[in-house]
């Protein structure tokens, strides 16, 4: 639903269509855009422009709630993931058969999830979010891909950047492909053995992605590190804060959020203030100033 508002109610989160009058500044002559950025935001409230124009559909409201046909929302958010599992799938098998891939076989995947998160992050993520056990690796990657996504763009990084990043959280645990589903999916406590098998993932991953032609360094670096802590006390290697990459450290924070977050035959989801209480409040485990840039990332971008 378009909506003509005053300058001054223009707030993060919004999706503006169209501004009135004619603009040098590179922000306020787009045509279409999400506000991501308070900076950005108080621009336009600054401006002196009269009208803006937003679009409650694909963006927040003057009430800062979400609005349009959530229902046509969540139809087009479903094909496009099914869609992106049948290949990110192929992909999947073609790397646990031995066969090769390359960077741009996921680029049709990267493009859908970043379409995606451009039209709603909001209705994207929450249906990435029911995970049965047959789909938990592939929609995880899916939400850790659109969460790095649109935290790569909050942060300001260039768009290659961003889609490498998001290619990066498709494949980041791809070394889980030489773990048993039913070691994957247990639902009570691991064993020591277990435990070993889970986090030896990153190496295997790395391995797998090593071999494959022209795969960016921060997809390795991602797919090896994505667990290692700012304290040292992560794994596989035990990194220290300094040894740590901006890239893995972003990874970590998206990686545990979808995952606390996430329906799952086995246990409730957390809310996302509940998770992010709980990510802020371990102290050690991820960077700090980092994750309360993802916190305002959310609340910008209105997921709950």
């Amino acid at each position: 639903m378009l909506k003509r508002i005053e300058a001054r109610q223009v707030r993060n989160g919004m999706f503006v269509e169209a501004i009135e009058g004619a603009w040098q500044d590179p922000l306020l002559s787009k045509r279409r855009f999400l506000l991501r950025r308070e900076a950005d935001a108080l621009k336009l409230r600054k401006s002196g422009i009269e009208g803006v124009i937003i679009n409650t559909s694909r963006g927040l409201d003057i009430d800062g709630l979400p609005g349009g046909n959530i229902e046509i929302d969540t139809k087009a958010a479903r094909e496009t993931i099914q869609k992106s599992v049948q290949v990110l799938e192929s992909v999947f098998v073609r790397l646990q058969h031995g066969d090769g891939i390359s960077f741009d076989q996921v680029a049709p995947v990267i493009s859908s999830v970043s379409k995606s998160m451009d039209d709603n992050p909001t209705v994207f993520l929450s249906v990435t979010r029911l995970k049965s056990k047959d789909e938990v690796t592939f929609l995880h990657s899916l939400s850790v891909s659109a969460l790095m996504i649109l935290f790569g763009r909050h942060l300001g990084l260039d768009e290659t950047t961003v889609q490498i990043l998001g290619t990066a959280g498709l494949l980041h645990d791809v070394g889980k492909l030489e773990i048993p589903l039913e070691i994957l999916n247990k639902e009570g406590r691991l064993d020591q053995d277990e435990i070993k098998m889970i986090r030896d993932h990153p190496e295997k991953g790395h391995v797998i992605l090593s071999r494959q032609e022209g795969m960016p360094e921060i997809v390795l670096d991602v797919c090896l590190n994505h667990h290692e802590r700012i304290d040292g006390k992560g794994y596989p290697r035990r990194l220290s804060e300094a040894q740590v990459s901006f890239h893995a450290r972003l990874a970590a924070i998206c990686d545990v959020y979808d995952a606390m977050t996430s329906v799952r035959p086995y246990k409730a989801p957390w809310s996302a203030s509940q998770a992010l209480k709980w990510m802020l409040g371990n102290e050690g485990q991820f960077d700090l100033r980092l994750l309360k840039k993802f916190a305002l990332c959310l609340s910008v971008a209105a997921v709950t």
